[in-house]
């Protein structure tokens, strides 16, 4: 029980330190995406970030620690 606990306080810290964008459409099914981006200060030069397009078959996904250790 307390490695749940756990990992939903990780989980509820990431998300409140990240920026969400949630695009979504009944109508348009090209419009729905999801853009996450972490941590919410560091928007230019993001340590994640994370963009889902299903209708476009689109998925980006960047960790930009990796790319400033190289």
């Amino acid at each position: 029980m307390g490695a749940f606990f756990k990992l939903f306080l990780l989980l509820a810290v990431f998300y409140l330190a990240s920026e969400v964008k949630l695009s979504t459409s009944l109508y348009h099914y090209e419009e729905n995406e999801i853009e996450l981006t972490f941590p919410v200060w560091q928007t230019d030069n993001p340590w994640y970030y994370m963009k889902w397009n299903p209708a476009k078959q689109e998925f980006e996904q960047k960790l930009g620690i990796l790319e400033r250790e190289a």
